[in-house]
Protein backbone atom coordinates (compact mmCIF):
# COMPACT_ATOMS: atom_id res chain seq x y z
CA UNK A 1 0.00 0.00 0.00
CA UNK A 2 1.21 3.48 -0.52
CA UNK A 3 3.66 5.13 2.39
CA UNK A 4 1.37 6.87 5.30
CA UNK A 5 2.40 10.42 6.81
CA UNK A 6 4.04 10.16 9.95
CA UNK A 7 4.11 6.75 10.61
CA UNK A 8 5.97 5.57 13.64
CA UNK A 9 8.49 2.29 14.63
CA UNK A 10 5.40 0.49 14.68
CA UNK A 11 4.46 0.65 11.23
CA UNK A 12 8.13 0.17 10.43
CA UNK A 13 8.15 -3.19 12.24
CA UNK A 14 4.94 -4.33 10.76
CA UNK A 15 6.26 -3.24 7.29
CA UNK A 16 9.95 -4.87 7.79
CA UNK A 17 7.96 -7.93 9.27
CA UNK A 18 5.53 -8.24 6.31
CA UNK A 19 8.44 -8.20 3.71
CA UNK A 20 11.40 -10.04 6.52
CA UNK A 21 12.55 -11.95 3.28
CA UNK A 22 12.83 -9.51 1.34
CA UNK A 23 15.10 -8.17 4.24
CA UNK A 24 17.20 -10.97 4.55
CA UNK A 25 17.76 -12.02 1.58
CA UNK A 26 19.88 -8.96 0.19
CA UNK A 27 21.25 -8.44 3.55
CA UNK A 28 23.50 -11.46 3.98
CA UNK A 29 24.17 -12.00 0.34
CA UNK A 30 25.59 -8.51 -0.06
CA UNK A 31 27.83 -9.66 3.15
CA UNK A 32 28.87 -12.83 1.93
CA UNK A 33 29.95 -10.74 -1.37
CA UNK A 34 31.50 -8.17 0.97
CA UNK A 35 33.66 -10.95 2.64
CA UNK A 36 34.47 -12.69 -0.51
CA UNK A 37 36.12 -9.79 -2.29
CA UNK A 38 38.24 -9.33 0.93
CA UNK A 39 39.25 -12.95 1.34
CA UNK A 40 39.36 -13.58 -2.48
CA UNK A 41 40.95 -10.65 -3.93
CA UNK A 42 44.84 -11.04 -4.30
CA UNK A 43 47.08 -8.91 -1.69
CA UNK A 44 49.03 -6.11 -2.71
CA UNK A 45 51.57 -4.67 -0.62
CA UNK A 46 52.75 -1.48 -1.00
CA UNK A 47 55.67 -0.42 0.07
CA UNK A 48 57.41 3.58 -0.09
CA UNK A 49 60.67 5.32 -0.06
CA UNK A 50 60.47 9.22 0.13
CA UNK A 51 63.51 11.00 -1.61
CA UNK A 52 64.61 14.85 -0.19
CA UNK A 53 65.23 17.55 -2.89
CA UNK A 54 68.42 19.41 -1.32
CA UNK A 55 69.15 21.97 -3.39
CA UNK A 56 72.50 23.14 -4.47
CA UNK A 57 74.89 23.83 -1.89
CA UNK A 58 76.91 26.99 -3.40
CA UNK A 59 74.90 29.88 -2.91
CA UNK A 60 72.44 31.05 -5.78
CA UNK A 61 74.65 34.48 -5.84
CA UNK A 62 78.10 32.96 -6.39
CA UNK A 63 77.12 30.08 -8.77
CA UNK A 64 74.12 30.25 -11.17
CA UNK A 65 73.09 26.63 -12.40
CA UNK A 66 71.69 26.55 -15.61
CA UNK A 67 69.28 23.71 -14.61
CA UNK A 68 65.45 24.33 -13.33
CA UNK A 69 64.85 23.49 -9.93
CA UNK A 70 61.39 23.07 -10.53
CA UNK A 71 61.46 19.58 -9.01
CA UNK A 72 57.50 19.00 -11.09
CA UNK A 73 59.95 19.61 -13.94
CA UNK A 74 62.45 17.12 -13.09
CA UNK A 75 60.51 14.32 -12.64
CA UNK A 76 58.32 14.87 -15.48
CA UNK A 77 61.46 13.64 -17.64
CA UNK A 78 62.76 11.22 -14.99
CA UNK A 79 59.60 9.59 -14.75
CA UNK A 80 59.63 8.62 -18.23
CA UNK A 81 63.29 7.58 -18.20
CA UNK A 82 62.87 5.69 -15.23
CA UNK A 83 59.27 3.94 -15.91
CA UNK A 84 60.48 3.31 -20.09
CA UNK A 85 60.39 -0.21 -21.25
CA UNK A 86 64.01 -1.04 -21.43
CA UNK A 87 64.20 0.27 -17.44
CA UNK A 88 61.25 -1.53 -15.96
CA UNK A 89 62.35 -4.73 -17.80
CA UNK A 90 66.35 -4.75 -16.04
CA UNK A 91 64.31 -4.34 -12.25
CA UNK A 92 62.33 -7.35 -13.18
CA UNK A 93 64.75 -9.55 -14.49
CA UNK A 94 67.09 -8.29 -11.54
CA UNK A 95 64.66 -8.93 -8.44
CA UNK A 96 62.47 -11.02 -10.45
CA UNK A 97 59.29 -9.75 -10.21
CA UNK A 98 56.34 -11.06 -12.58
CA UNK A 99 57.45 -14.21 -13.09
CA UNK A 100 53.87 -15.48 -14.20
CA UNK A 101 52.66 -13.00 -16.11
CA UNK A 102 55.99 -12.83 -17.93
CA UNK A 103 55.37 -16.17 -19.00
CA UNK A 104 51.86 -16.02 -19.75
CA UNK A 105 51.86 -12.14 -21.16
CA UNK A 106 53.60 -10.39 -23.97
CA UNK A 107 56.45 -8.11 -22.75
CA UNK A 108 54.46 -5.16 -23.05
CA UNK A 109 51.75 -5.95 -21.45
CA UNK A 110 53.80 -6.92 -18.52
CA UNK A 111 55.60 -2.92 -18.15
CA UNK A 112 52.05 -2.05 -18.11
CA UNK A 113 51.53 -3.89 -15.79
CA UNK A 114 54.25 -2.84 -13.40
CA UNK A 115 53.53 0.58 -14.89
CA UNK A 116 50.34 0.84 -13.02
CA UNK A 117 52.13 -0.07 -9.77
CA UNK A 118 54.64 2.37 -9.06
CA UNK A 119 53.23 5.62 -7.89
CA UNK A 120 54.57 8.87 -7.63
CA UNK A 121 53.60 11.61 -5.01
CA UNK A 122 55.57 15.49 -4.59
CA UNK A 123 55.33 16.45 -1.17
CA UNK A 124 54.51 20.42 -1.35
CA UNK A 125 57.26 22.46 0.58
CA UNK A 126 56.86 24.48 3.70
CA UNK A 127 58.38 27.26 2.45
CA UNK A 128 57.23 29.58 -0.08
CA UNK A 129 60.23 29.94 -2.07
CA UNK A 130 60.73 26.54 -3.04
CA UNK A 131 57.67 24.63 -5.09
CA UNK A 132 58.39 21.39 -3.55
CA UNK A 133 60.89 19.64 -0.91
CA UNK A 134 60.43 15.98 -1.44
CA UNK A 135 58.02 13.23 -3.16
CA UNK A 136 57.49 9.83 -2.18
CA UNK A 137 57.84 6.71 -4.63
CA UNK A 138 55.79 3.54 -4.10
CA UNK A 139 55.41 0.33 -5.38
CA UNK A 140 53.02 -2.27 -5.14
CA UNK A 141 53.23 -6.27 -5.02
CA UNK A 142 51.72 -9.55 -3.96
CA UNK A 143 55.02 -10.01 -2.06
CA UNK A 144 55.98 -7.45 0.92
CA UNK A 145 59.22 -7.77 -0.10
CA UNK A 146 59.72 -7.42 -3.51
CA UNK A 147 57.50 -4.36 -2.71
CA UNK A 148 60.37 -3.45 -0.67
CA UNK A 149 63.18 -4.16 -3.05
CA UNK A 150 61.64 -2.99 -5.94
CA UNK A 151 60.55 0.44 -4.48
CA UNK A 152 64.15 0.69 -2.93
CA UNK A 153 65.66 -0.25 -6.34
CA UNK A 154 63.23 2.25 -8.48
CA UNK A 155 64.47 4.95 -5.99
CA UNK A 156 68.42 4.11 -6.59
CA UNK A 157 67.34 4.50 -10.39
CA UNK A 158 65.83 8.13 -9.88
CA UNK A 159 68.43 9.27 -8.22
CA UNK A 160 71.15 8.08 -10.47
CA UNK A 161 69.32 9.75 -13.49
CA UNK A 162 68.41 12.83 -12.00
CA UNK A 163 72.58 12.99 -11.52
CA UNK A 164 72.81 11.83 -15.28
CA UNK A 165 69.96 13.95 -16.45
CA UNK A 166 71.12 17.23 -14.73
CA UNK A 167 75.03 16.88 -16.25
CA UNK A 168 73.36 16.12 -19.42
CA UNK A 169 71.48 19.46 -19.32
CA UNK A 170 74.43 21.31 -18.27
CA UNK A 171 76.99 19.80 -20.81
CA UNK A 172 74.08 20.53 -23.77
CA UNK A 173 73.84 24.17 -22.08
CA UNK A 174 77.36 24.36 -22.64
CA UNK A 175 77.68 23.22 -26.11
CA UNK A 176 74.75 24.93 -27.27
CA UNK A 177 76.24 28.53 -25.71
CA UNK A 178 80.08 27.41 -27.07
CA UNK A 179 78.46 26.77 -30.92
CA UNK A 180 76.39 29.95 -30.78
CA UNK A 181 79.08 32.13 -29.19
CA UNK A 182 81.26 30.50 -32.45
CA UNK A 183 79.24 31.84 -34.25
CA UNK A 184 78.62 35.26 -32.92
CA UNK A 185 82.21 35.27 -32.99
CA UNK A 186 82.98 34.74 -36.72
CA UNK A 187 79.64 37.04 -37.44
CA UNK A 188 81.76 39.99 -35.10
CA UNK A 189 84.74 39.34 -36.60
CA UNK A 190 83.34 39.60 -39.89
CA UNK A 191 81.95 42.82 -39.23
CA UNK A 192 85.30 44.08 -37.68
CA UNK A 193 86.83 43.39 -40.80
CA UNK A 194 84.15 45.47 -42.80
CA UNK A 195 84.72 48.46 -40.24
CA UNK A 196 88.47 48.13 -40.74
CA UNK A 197 87.81 47.93 -44.10
CA UNK A 198 85.94 51.23 -44.34
CA UNK A 199 88.27 52.97 -42.14
CA UNK A 200 90.97 52.13 -44.50
CA UNK A 201 89.44 52.71 -47.36
CA UNK A 202 88.32 56.14 -46.56
CA UNK A 203 91.14 57.60 -44.21
CA UNK A 204 91.40 61.08 -43.72
CA UNK A 205 87.20 61.34 -44.35
CA UNK A 206 86.21 59.75 -41.25
CA UNK A 207 83.89 61.91 -38.73
CA UNK A 208 86.28 61.64 -35.75
CA UNK A 209 89.56 63.52 -38.71
CA UNK A 210 86.60 66.07 -39.20
CA UNK A 211 88.99 68.38 -36.28
CA UNK A 212 92.11 67.17 -37.87
CA UNK A 213 91.27 68.23 -41.44
CA UNK A 214 89.75 71.38 -40.67
CA UNK A 215 92.95 72.29 -38.56
CA UNK A 216 95.26 70.61 -41.70
CA UNK A 217 93.06 73.41 -43.91
CA UNK A 218 93.92 76.00 -42.14
CA UNK A 219 97.69 75.53 -41.55
CA UNK A 220 97.58 74.80 -45.69
CA UNK A 221 95.73 78.61 -45.91
CA UNK A 222 98.32 80.45 -43.92
CA UNK A 223 100.94 78.49 -45.79
CA UNK A 224 99.24 79.59 -49.36
CA UNK A 225 99.04 83.29 -47.87
CA UNK A 226 102.50 83.21 -47.32
CA UNK A 227 103.41 82.01 -50.22
CA UNK A 228 101.71 84.57 -52.48
CA UNK A 229 103.09 87.25 -49.78
CA UNK A 230 106.82 85.74 -50.58
CA UNK A 231 106.01 85.45 -54.02
CA UNK A 232 105.20 88.91 -54.52
CA UNK A 233 107.87 90.35 -53.01
CA UNK A 234 110.01 87.93 -55.27
CA UNK A 235 108.04 90.13 -58.43
CA UNK A 236 109.06 93.45 -56.99
CA UNK A 237 112.49 92.52 -56.42
CA UNK A 238 113.08 90.51 -60.00
CA UNK A 239 111.48 93.78 -61.67
CA UNK A 240 113.84 96.32 -60.32
CA UNK A 241 116.64 93.87 -60.66
CA UNK A 242 116.07 93.50 -64.29
CA UNK A 243 114.99 97.33 -64.71
CA UNK A 244 118.62 97.67 -62.88
CA UNK A 245 120.35 95.06 -65.25
CA UNK A 246 118.87 97.21 -68.36
CA UNK A 247 120.09 100.11 -66.90
CA UNK A 248 123.49 99.22 -66.90
CA UNK A 249 123.69 96.92 -70.05
CA UNK A 250 122.78 100.11 -71.51
CA UNK A 251 125.09 102.30 -70.08
CA UNK A 252 128.68 99.80 -70.55
CA UNK A 253 127.27 99.61 -74.50
CA UNK A 254 127.20 103.14 -74.95
CA UNK A 255 131.18 103.62 -74.04
CA UNK A 256 131.79 106.04 -76.59
CA UNK A 257 128.91 108.44 -74.20
CA UNK A 258 131.99 109.36 -70.99
CA UNK A 259 129.44 110.82 -69.39
CA UNK A 260 127.48 109.00 -68.66
CA UNK A 261 129.71 105.88 -68.09
CA UNK A 262 131.77 108.17 -65.78
CA UNK A 263 129.18 109.33 -63.99
CA UNK A 264 127.36 105.87 -63.50
CA UNK A 265 131.35 104.61 -62.36
CA UNK A 266 131.76 107.16 -59.65
CA UNK A 267 128.52 106.99 -57.96
CA UNK A 268 127.35 103.42 -57.62
CA UNK A 269 126.07 103.98 -54.80
CA UNK A 270 122.82 105.45 -57.05
CA UNK A 271 121.37 102.24 -57.74
CA UNK A 272 122.19 100.35 -54.76
CA UNK A 273 120.10 103.49 -52.62
CA UNK A 274 117.37 102.97 -55.12
CA UNK A 275 117.51 99.45 -54.33
CA UNK A 276 117.70 99.94 -50.64
CA UNK A 277 114.45 102.33 -50.79
CA UNK A 278 112.25 99.00 -52.21
CA UNK A 279 113.37 96.94 -49.33
CA UNK A 280 112.84 99.65 -46.89
CA UNK A 281 109.28 99.86 -47.92
CA UNK A 282 108.71 96.26 -48.44
CA UNK A 283 110.18 95.59 -45.02
CA UNK A 284 107.52 98.58 -44.22
CA UNK A 285 104.67 96.45 -45.50
CA UNK A 286 105.44 92.85 -44.30
CA UNK A 287 105.59 94.22 -40.59
CA UNK A 288 102.22 95.48 -40.84
CA UNK A 289 101.07 92.16 -41.82
CA UNK A 290 103.45 90.30 -39.45
CA UNK A 291 105.27 89.76 -36.66
CA UNK A 292 109.03 90.66 -36.77
CA UNK A 293 109.86 86.61 -36.20
CA UNK A 294 107.73 85.95 -39.18
CA UNK A 295 110.32 84.15 -41.93
CA UNK A 296 109.70 86.98 -44.83
CA UNK A 297 110.17 89.66 -42.12
CA UNK A 298 113.40 88.24 -41.05
CA UNK A 299 114.94 87.55 -44.77
CA UNK A 300 113.53 91.44 -45.58
CA UNK A 301 115.65 92.81 -42.64
CA UNK A 302 118.60 91.19 -43.22
CA UNK A 303 118.24 91.94 -46.79
CA UNK A 304 118.06 95.52 -46.05
CA UNK A 305 121.16 95.36 -43.24
CA UNK A 306 123.02 94.07 -46.24
CA UNK A 307 121.74 96.77 -48.77
CA UNK A 308 122.59 99.43 -46.33
CA UNK A 309 126.51 98.11 -45.75
CA UNK A 310 126.98 98.05 -49.36
CA UNK A 311 125.25 101.39 -49.78
CA UNK A 312 128.06 103.04 -46.78
CA UNK A 313 130.70 100.74 -48.93
CA UNK A 314 130.32 102.35 -51.93
CA UNK A 315 130.19 105.84 -50.74
CA UNK A 316 133.46 105.95 -48.97
CA UNK A 317 134.42 104.13 -51.85
CA UNK A 318 133.24 106.84 -54.56
CA UNK A 319 134.78 109.72 -52.43
CA UNK A 320 138.40 108.35 -51.76
CA UNK A 321 140.06 107.89 -55.81
CA UNK A 322 142.64 105.86 -56.10
CA UNK A 323 144.33 108.18 -57.98
CA UNK A 324 144.09 111.38 -55.51
CA UNK A 325 142.63 113.53 -58.17
CA UNK A 326 138.84 114.70 -57.10
CA UNK A 327 136.02 112.53 -58.07
CA UNK A 328 134.91 115.26 -60.36
CA UNK A 329 137.57 114.27 -63.29
CA UNK A 330 136.33 112.15 -66.00
CA UNK A 331 137.13 108.98 -66.81
CA UNK A 332 140.00 107.89 -69.89
CA UNK A 333 139.45 104.48 -69.61
CA UNK A 334 135.96 102.77 -71.43
CA UNK A 335 133.23 101.75 -69.44
CA UNK A 336 133.61 98.04 -70.47
CA UNK A 337 137.20 98.18 -68.40
CA UNK A 338 136.05 99.21 -64.97
CA UNK A 339 136.09 96.42 -62.39
CA UNK A 340 133.44 97.73 -60.28
CA UNK A 341 131.01 98.27 -63.45
CA UNK A 342 131.48 94.45 -64.02
CA UNK A 343 131.33 93.48 -60.75
CA UNK A 344 128.26 94.92 -60.47
CA UNK A 345 126.47 93.86 -63.80
CA UNK A 346 127.79 89.77 -62.66
CA UNK A 347 126.09 90.38 -59.18
CA UNK A 348 122.42 91.47 -60.42
CA UNK A 349 122.36 88.57 -62.71
CA UNK A 350 123.52 86.25 -60.48
CA UNK A 351 120.27 87.80 -58.49
CA UNK A 352 118.35 87.73 -60.74
CA UNK A 353 118.69 84.28 -61.31
CA UNK A 354 117.98 83.70 -57.74
CA UNK A 355 114.68 85.46 -57.74
CA UNK A 356 113.76 83.70 -61.11
CA UNK A 357 114.55 80.42 -59.20
CA UNK A 358 112.85 81.23 -56.36
CA UNK A 359 109.79 82.39 -57.56
CA UNK A 360 109.82 79.32 -59.83
CA UNK A 361 110.10 77.29 -56.60
CA UNK A 362 107.26 79.29 -54.60
CA UNK A 363 105.01 78.85 -57.99
CA UNK A 364 105.56 74.95 -57.43
CA UNK A 365 104.82 75.05 -53.67
CA UNK A 366 101.65 77.22 -54.55
CA UNK A 367 100.49 74.09 -56.71
CA UNK A 368 101.43 71.43 -54.05
CA UNK A 369 99.45 73.62 -51.49
CA UNK A 370 96.34 74.14 -53.62
CA UNK A 371 95.64 70.59 -54.47
CA UNK A 372 96.45 70.04 -50.92
CA UNK A 373 94.28 72.47 -50.46
CA UNK A 374 91.58 71.00 -52.28
CA UNK A 375 91.99 67.81 -50.90
CA UNK A 376 91.18 68.63 -47.67
CA UNK A 377 88.14 70.43 -48.63
CA UNK A 378 86.75 67.36 -50.63
CA UNK A 379 87.67 65.16 -47.71
CA UNK A 380 85.57 67.86 -45.05
CA UNK A 381 83.03 67.66 -47.73
CA UNK A 382 82.29 63.79 -47.82
CA UNK A 383 82.71 63.73 -44.30
CA UNK A 384 79.09 63.70 -43.17
CA UNK A 385 78.37 61.07 -45.82
CA UNK A 386 81.02 58.57 -44.56
CA UNK A 387 79.59 59.49 -40.55
CA UNK A 388 76.29 58.41 -41.96
CA UNK A 389 77.54 54.79 -43.45
CA UNK A 390 79.84 54.94 -40.20
CA UNK A 391 76.81 55.08 -38.20
CA UNK A 392 75.21 52.34 -40.07
CA UNK A 393 78.43 49.72 -39.92
CA UNK A 394 79.29 50.95 -35.96
CA UNK A 395 75.98 50.06 -34.79
CA UNK A 396 75.65 46.68 -36.32
CA UNK A 397 79.23 46.41 -34.89
CA UNK A 398 77.53 47.43 -31.19
CA UNK A 399 74.64 45.53 -31.48
CA UNK A 400 77.01 42.19 -32.49
CA UNK A 401 79.61 42.85 -29.80
CA UNK A 402 76.96 43.43 -27.34
CA UNK A 403 75.11 40.12 -27.87
CA UNK A 404 78.53 38.32 -28.04
CA UNK A 405 79.48 39.42 -25.07
CA UNK A 406 76.31 38.48 -23.39
CA UNK A 407 76.83 35.04 -24.88
CA UNK A 408 80.46 35.14 -23.37
CA UNK A 409 78.79 36.05 -19.74
CA UNK A 410 76.60 33.00 -20.12
CA UNK A 411 78.95 30.55 -21.43
CA UNK A 412 81.41 31.24 -18.58
CA UNK A 413 78.00 31.01 -16.04
CA UNK A 414 77.36 27.69 -18.12
CA UNK A 415 81.05 26.02 -18.06
CA UNK A 416 80.81 26.88 -13.91
CA UNK A 417 77.36 25.08 -13.65
CA UNK A 418 78.62 22.31 -15.47
CA UNK A 419 81.63 22.09 -13.05
CA UNK A 420 78.95 22.40 -10.30
CA UNK A 421 76.65 19.47 -11.61
CA UNK A 422 79.98 17.41 -12.01
CA UNK A 423 81.43 17.52 -8.27
CA UNK A 424 77.32 16.61 -7.93
CA UNK A 425 77.55 20.17 -5.88
CA UNK A 426 74.30 21.09 -7.55
CA UNK A 427 70.36 19.82 -6.39
CA UNK A 428 70.71 16.37 -5.65
CA UNK A 429 68.34 13.82 -4.45
CA UNK A 430 68.68 11.84 -1.11
CA UNK A 431 66.53 8.84 0.39
CA UNK A 432 64.98 10.59 3.30
CA UNK A 433 63.12 7.16 4.32
CA UNK A 434 63.95 4.36 3.08
CA UNK A 435 61.40 1.64 1.63
CA UNK A 436 59.58 -0.23 4.27
CA UNK A 437 58.76 -3.63 4.78
CA UNK A 438 54.98 -3.65 4.97
CA UNK A 439 53.48 -5.56 7.36
CA UNK A 440 49.49 -5.27 5.95
CA UNK A 441 48.24 -5.05 3.08
CA UNK A 442 47.47 -1.95 0.90
CA UNK A 443 44.99 -3.60 -1.49
CA UNK A 444 42.13 -4.90 -0.53
CA UNK A 445 41.00 -2.83 2.20
CA UNK A 446 39.33 -5.02 4.26
CA UNK A 447 37.66 -2.24 6.97
CA UNK A 448 36.50 -0.31 4.02
CA UNK A 449 35.10 -2.76 2.06
CA UNK A 450 33.51 -4.45 4.69
CA UNK A 451 32.34 -1.17 6.13
CA UNK A 452 30.85 -0.51 2.34
CA UNK A 453 28.98 -3.96 2.20
CA UNK A 454 27.84 -3.05 5.18
CA UNK A 455 26.33 0.59 4.50
CA UNK A 456 25.30 -1.41 1.24
CA UNK A 457 23.63 -4.35 2.81
CA UNK A 458 21.25 -2.30 5.26
CA UNK A 459 20.68 0.47 2.21
CA UNK A 460 19.23 -2.87 0.35
CA UNK A 461 18.01 -4.91 3.14
CA UNK A 462 16.27 -2.08 4.68
CA UNK A 463 15.40 -0.02 1.61
CA UNK A 464 13.98 -2.26 -1.01
CA UNK A 465 11.22 -3.32 1.27
CA UNK A 466 10.54 0.53 1.86
CA UNK A 467 10.32 1.26 -2.52
CA UNK A 468 8.55 -2.60 -2.69
CA UNK A 469 5.72 -1.30 -0.24
CA UNK A 470 5.39 2.21 -1.78
CA UNK A 471 4.38 0.74 -5.23
CA UNK A 472 2.06 -2.12 -3.69
CA UNK A 473 -1.53 -0.43 -3.38
CA UNK A 474 -2.84 -3.83 -1.68
CA UNK A 475 -4.62 -2.34 1.69
CA UNK A 476 -3.74 -4.62 4.55
CA UNK A 477 -5.35 -3.50 7.61
CA UNK A 478 -7.70 -1.05 8.54
CA UNK A 479 -5.49 1.93 9.43
CA UNK A 480 -4.75 1.76 5.61
CA UNK A 481 -8.20 2.16 4.61
CA UNK A 482 -8.92 4.97 6.68
CA UNK A 483 -5.57 6.38 5.33
CA UNK A 484 -7.34 6.09 1.92
CA UNK A 485 -10.69 6.86 2.61
CA UNK A 486 -12.77 9.00 4.87
CA UNK A 487 -16.01 6.43 4.96
CA UNK A 488 -16.62 4.85 8.04
CA UNK A 489 -16.37 0.83 8.89
CA UNK A 490 -18.78 -0.97 9.71
CA UNK A 491 -17.16 -4.41 10.06
CA UNK A 492 -13.92 -6.48 8.59
CA UNK A 493 -14.01 -9.67 7.12
CA UNK A 494 -11.24 -11.96 7.23
CA UNK A 495 -9.37 -12.78 3.89
CA UNK A 496 -10.19 -15.81 2.02
CA UNK A 497 -7.41 -17.96 0.31
CA UNK A 498 -8.23 -19.44 -3.20
CA UNK A 499 -6.14 -22.25 -4.46
CA UNK A 500 -4.17 -19.53 -6.34
CA UNK A 501 -2.87 -17.70 -3.04
CA UNK A 502 -2.11 -21.22 -1.76
CA UNK A 503 0.11 -21.56 -5.12
CA UNK A 504 1.68 -18.17 -4.37
CA UNK A 505 2.25 -19.43 -1.17
CA UNK A 506 3.89 -22.38 -1.88
CA UNK A 507 6.26 -20.32 -4.19
CA UNK A 508 7.21 -18.28 -2.12
CA UNK A 509 7.95 -20.56 0.66
CA UNK A 510 10.00 -22.71 -1.48
CA UNK A 511 12.29 -19.67 -3.07
CA UNK A 512 12.52 -18.62 0.60
CA UNK A 513 13.71 -22.62 1.25
CA UNK A 514 15.85 -22.24 -2.01
CA UNK A 515 17.97 -19.01 -0.80
CA UNK A 516 18.62 -20.08 2.70
CA UNK A 517 20.01 -23.76 1.06
CA UNK A 518 22.06 -21.33 -1.29
CA UNK A 519 23.12 -19.03 0.74
CA UNK A 520 24.16 -22.46 3.33
CA UNK A 521 26.00 -24.00 0.44
CA UNK A 522 27.84 -20.83 -0.61
CA UNK A 523 29.32 -20.08 2.78
CA UNK A 524 30.00 -23.56 3.11
CA UNK A 525 32.04 -23.88 0.07
CA UNK A 526 33.47 -20.20 0.67
CA UNK A 527 34.61 -21.43 4.39
CA UNK A 528 36.37 -24.61 3.35
CA UNK A 529 38.01 -23.32 0.44
CA UNK A 530 39.40 -20.30 1.74
CA UNK A 531 39.65 -21.24 5.76
CA UNK A 532 43.66 -21.01 6.11
CA UNK A 533 43.05 -17.65 4.16
CA UNK A 534 40.31 -16.19 6.62
CA UNK A 535 42.39 -17.75 9.83
CA UNK A 536 45.45 -15.79 8.40
CA UNK A 537 43.40 -12.79 8.39
CA UNK A 538 41.41 -13.06 11.84
CA UNK A 539 44.61 -14.11 12.88
CA UNK A 540 43.19 -16.99 14.45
Amino acid sequence: MPLQPKMGLREYGLLFLRRKWMVVFPFFYILLAACVYCVVTPELYRSETTILIIPQSVPQDYVRSTISVNVAQQLATINQQVLSRTTLMKVMEELRLFEKERKNLAPEEVVELMRKRVGIEVVQGRSRDSASDAFTLSFQHEDPKSAMNGAARLASFFIDENLKTREQQAVGTSEFLDSQLKETKEKLEALEGRVKEYKMRFMGELPQQMEANLRMLTGLQDRLRSNEASARALEDRKAYLEAQLSLMEKSITAGDNGQALSSYGQNPSLSLEGQLALKRARLAELSSKYTPMYPTVVAARQEVEELEKRVAESRVSASLPPDGKQPGGALSAPASSSPEGTEELRRMKAQLQASTVEIASLKREKQVIEQNIAAVEQKIERSPKREQEMISLIRDYENQKKSYDDLLKKKLEADVSQNLEKRQKGTQFQILDPANLPQESFRPDRRKGMLIGLLLALAVGFGGPVFRESMDLTLHDVRAFKHLFKAPILGTIPAVLGPESHREQALRRAAVIGGLVTFTVALSVFLIAYHAKIRAILNI
